[in-house]
């Protein structure tokens, strides 16, 4: 009898296309077409477009420009230094003038802090009194705080506010008994805020070295004096005199 027919094999499986990232994980070029990238699902986010000011006219476009309060800025203008009005000009810490009859003019000016301050006393540089027929003499202004209490702080400026008292005082040792009597008055302040003179006070340095005014007329706000210096002037001027009776 006849044999009966052999079976046929079945064809063998469809070889895979490999994609660029099989090929480069397999160690082999890839010169195919590679496969389109999906579209994806959603639309990209949009964002806003940011305001960016602009550079001052004539600014260089790397100049780092951009800066807090830049407003009015120009090119090499630094705008963190804030200009100020120009500084007071401080007096000279005495000015002394002397007349030929005599007659000395002293302004002394006294920085304002010390008003603030605890001490018990400011004194002012020296100067000379140079009376006609007579050897120059040494004189100092002195100011005095007003004594609130007997305390540990009560004599000092600070809490006198500011007011006080000003003597007139002699520095020289042994003055010849025929230096004649000095008449003087005394103020503080200058311009607007210049306070009204007062004396003359007619005083002998022979028989006691300091000389004020009178008691109920002594006490000075030396405060309402400082002027935009920072600074209280105070003055003096004396002159000899030719009368021996003392005030």
């Amino acid at each position: 009898p006849p044999c009966p027919p052999r079976p046929r094999p079945p064809p063998p499986p469809p070889v895979a296309v490999p994609t660029s990232t099989t090929a480069a994980a397999a160690g082999a070029p890839w010169a195919g077409p590679l496969p389109p990238v999906a579209a994806p699902s959603s639309p990209a986010p949009s964002f806003p477009d940011l305001e960016v000011p602009s550079a001052p006219p004539g600014a260089s476009p790397d100049a780092a420009w951009l800066r807090e309060g830049s407003a009015g800025w120009e090119e090499g203008e630094d705008i963190g230094v804030v200009e100020l009005p120009a500084e007071v000009s401080r007096p000279t810490v005495l000015e002394h003038h002397c007349g030929a009859g005599g007659q000395t003019l002293v302004h002394w000016a006294v920085d304002a802090k010390k008003l603030d301050s605890q001490d018990k006393q400011q004194v002012s540089p020296h100067f000379e009194v140079r009376f006609p027929g007579h050897e120059p003499q040494t004189f100092q202004l002195v100011i005095y705080p007003t004594v609130i209490n007997d305390g540990r702080r009560g004599a000092g400026f600070k809490k006198a506010k500011g007011r006080g008292r000003l003597v007139l005082k002699c520095q020289s040792l042994g003055l010849p008994t025929n230096f004649p009597h000095v008449s003087f008055i005394l103020a503080i302040g200058k311009g607007e805020l210049r306070q009204p003179a007062r004396g003359p006070v007619l005083h002998s340095f022979v028989e006691q070295t300091m000389g004020g005014l009178p008691k109920k007329r002594e006490e000075w706000d030396f405060k309402s004096g400082v002027d935009d210096s920072r600074t209280v002037t105070v003055s003096v001027e004396l002159w000899p005199s030719s009368s021996s009776a003392l005030a």
